[in-house]
Parts: C-alpha cells; sequence; structure tokens
C-alpha cells in the first residue's frame, strides 16, 4: 500500500509539474489511442450529435470542425449533404478521417493542422467544437490565441458553437486505475487503462496507457498525458469578449431552451461575430 502510495504522488508530481510547462505542441491521440477512440466511440451520442446539427442544418454557408479527430461529427453531417471541412492536428486522427471517408466516398476538404497557425484565407459562417475539445487549451495565452483565430476565421455575422467542462464536471475514481478493453478485427485486443489525478489549478490532469495485446502478449504499449481545462462559470465570458464576440449565449448540456444552473458540469456557448 505504502509503495503504491508514493508511486501515485510521484505521477502527480510529473503531470502537476508539465501543467506549468507550455504544452500547445504536445502530440496526443497516438495511433492505439486512435483506434480504440474509433471502437469506443465510434458515433456522437445522439443529443450532442442533435444539437450540433441544428447549427450545421440553420447555417446558410460553409462549416468548418476544427479538432475533428477521426470524424465521429463531421462524417455522418456530410452523408447527409452537409458542406463541412475541418482538421486536426494528431496525424494518426487524420489518417483515420481520411481513410474513413475514402471508404464512403466522402470528398471533403480536409488537412492536418494546429489550430492556431490555420492561414485566414477563408471564412466560414460556422465553426463548431464538439467533445469539450476546446479544453485541451490550458493556459490563458494560448486560449486568446486559439479564440482570436476562430474569430478571425468568421464571416461577420458568423457563429462559433463549443462546449465546456467546469470543476461541477463528476470525474470518478480519482487516484485509481480503471480500464475498457475492445478486441479488433484481425483478433487482437486494444486495451485502455485510465489513471484520473486530483484537479490541480483548474485543471484536471489524466495517464493513459494503451496496449496492444496479440495473443496473451503486450506488443505494443502507448502512453499518453492528457490535461483538461475547467472553466469557472463567467471565465469564458471574458475571453469571447475581450476577443470580438457580440453575442454570447450560454447553455446546459445540449439543450437550446435549459436554463442554466450555477453548478453545470458542461457548458455550451453560442457566439455571433
Amino acid at each position: 500500500m505504502i509503495k503504491n502510495s508514493i508511486s501515485l504522488l510521484i505521477i502527480f508530481f510529473l503531470v502537476t509539474h508539465c501543467c506549468s510547462m507550455d504544452m500547445t505542441k504536445q502530440t496526443l491521440y497516438l495511433g492505439l489511442c486512435t483506434e480504440f477512440w474509433d471502437l469506443d466511440k465510434p458515433t456522437p451520442p445522439i443529443d450532442e450529435h442533435l444539437f450540433f446539427r441544428h447549427y450545421v442544418a440553420q447555417s446558410a454557408g460553409t462549416i468548418l470542425e476544427p479538432m475533428c479527430g477521426s470524424g465521429r461529427y463531421m462524417i455522418p453531417l456530410l452523408e447527409e449533404g452537409f458542406n463541412i471541412e475541418g482538421f486536426d492536428a494528431s496525424p494518426f486522427m487524420f489518417k483515420a478521417l481520411r481513410t474513413k471517408c475514402a471508404q464512403k466516398n466522402l470528398s471533403p476538404r480536409i488537412w492536418e493542422q494546429f489550430l492556431e497557425v490555420v492561414p485566414e484565407t477563408k471564412q466560414y459562417q460556422l465553426i463548431f467544437i464538439p467533445d469539450t475539445s476546446f479544453c485541451h487549451f490550458l493556459n490563458t495565452s494560448d486560449i486568446k490565441k486559439a479564440l482570436q483565430k476562430i474569430h478571425s476565421l468568421l464571416l461577420p455575422g458568423g457563429t462559433f458553437v463549443f462546449d465546456l467542462q467546469t470543476p461541477f464536471q463528476q470525474f470518478d475514481h480519482i487516484g485509481v486505475w480503471t480500464g475498457k478493453a475492445y478486441k479488433k478485427s484481425d483478433g487482437d485486443t486494444i486495451i485502455e487503462s485510465t489513471l484520473m489525478l486530483p484537479i490541480q489549478n483548474s485543471i484536471a490532469p489524466l495517464i493513459v496507457r494503451y496496449e496492444l495485446m496479440s495473443g496473451t502478449e503486450i506488443v505494443k504499449t502507448e502512453m499518453e498525458h492528457y490535461q483538461i481545462k475547467l472553466y469557472q462559470l463567467e471565465e469564458m465570458d471574458v475571453l469571447l469578449k475581450e476577443v470580438g464576440f457580440r453575442r454570447i449565449k450560454k447553455m446546459p448540456a445540449y439543450d437550446r431552451e435549459g436554463t442554466l444552473s450555477a453548478q453545470e458540469g458542461i457548458i455550451v456557448y453560442e457566439c455571433k461575430k
């Protein structure tokens, strides 16, 4: 028990120490993670899909999904005929997206890139970021740069819709390893093991280990260090106004008509340029 406690303290120190570093260019979502993601989350939850689809359906112009991953939101919308472009910084996620689009005879404009360096040669009527992916930007400087980039990529009157986690989000099993496993079509198994660590300075850190098992042997292991920025109720409002958004609407999770409480675990923003 003492040995396990010491190990946990060491991991906690390393992770929380890294929180003070610039993690903008940190590579996440590697190969095994991407494969596991597509097995574990092949499609979005129905309420989230319908929520973002509403904005897509209302948009009269081209739509952009930054940080689109392997396309679990984008691909169903493309199959409906919506004009959506997207990009992701993970080469593994981007490769999976490109492969799935080819298999479905879809040919959207997609590319591999970090949000903060996307060229401002085109503007969009709608930009949306689901899955609370915006919470991967950790420090105020990087958050503002990302928001400024999104603002510049929007047409006048355009809409930005995204969701955020707050400190009221429930994080279970802190300090305890949990896991899942899926069998692949070739018979191998991918195992995900997750260690959620204590929240510090509004950052929720977690260590994730992905293992590929063939028969009874572990043939590949990948370790990933995720950090999630948690927002106080009014924190994002200030930043959105600073970069120039003129109308900001907040909603409870995926409910456009709902009333926001003071203890929402997820807040959704609709912002007008």
